[in-house]
């Protein structure tokens, strides 16, 4: 964690000096945007959403005395606000809007050989559809995702997170990639080559 946002915790926020203030708020924002996108699809609910978590946060932070629970506890009261603005919306996966983009994150480095134009071709057509087959999950299923592979947390921080037992992370997780698998089964055929 930054020692920006540590200085959240550690001072009263309105009596900083603005630039840290400013420096303090960008650092929250780049800590909790990937994964509220990820769940809400909209950049300006997100944007409201960081601003009021973010005041929460200000107003709650001095309490927290464990230094190592701070960056886990800003996550969980975003995924908190996010979830009751989901709620107050009464939104679910049906009404959530369709054709949201999200950029997958490759965790692995691109192999030096090269790969006939047209596998590349269909190795992307391939991704964009994982990413629309994540799109249409529960936005719940696209959290432990995003959890999982973009932020590539453990089950245990996962379970810790979210206030649920490990064996409710592994289920959900296990449900989150088998409809994916069942949707690439169906429109793309068989997984083996």
């Amino acid at each position: 964690m930054s020692k920006y946002l540590i200085t959240l915790f550690t001072n009263d926020f309105y009596t900083l000096d603005k630039g840290i203030q400013e420096q303090i708020y960008q650092e929250y924002y780049l800590l909790v945007y990937p994964t509220i996108y990820f769940i809400l699809r909209d950049h300006a609910g997100v944007e409201d959403i960081i601003q009021e978590s973010f005041l929460r946060a200000v107003s709650k932070a001095p309490t927290l005395k464990e230094k190592d629970k701070y960056e886990s506890w800003l996550k969980k009261l975003t995924r908190n606000v996010t979830l009751n603005h989901l709620r107050k919306h009464k939104r679910n996966r049906n009404e959530l809007e369709e054709g949201g983009v999200f950029i997958i994150k490759e965790s692995a480095p691109v192999a030096e050989k090269s790969v006939p134009l047209e596998k590349e071709v269909e190795l992307k057509i391939m991704r964009e559809a994982i990413v629309e087959y994540i799109n249409q999950l529960s936005p719940s299923y696209r959290q432990i995702i995003a959890m999982k592979w973009i932020h590539n947390l453990s089950y245990k921080d996962m379970a810790s997170e979210l206030g649920v037992s490990e064996g409710v992370i592994r289920q959900r997780l296990y449900r989150a990639r088998d409809a994916i698998k069942q949707k690439l089964l169906e429109e793309w055929g068989t997984m083996n080559e």
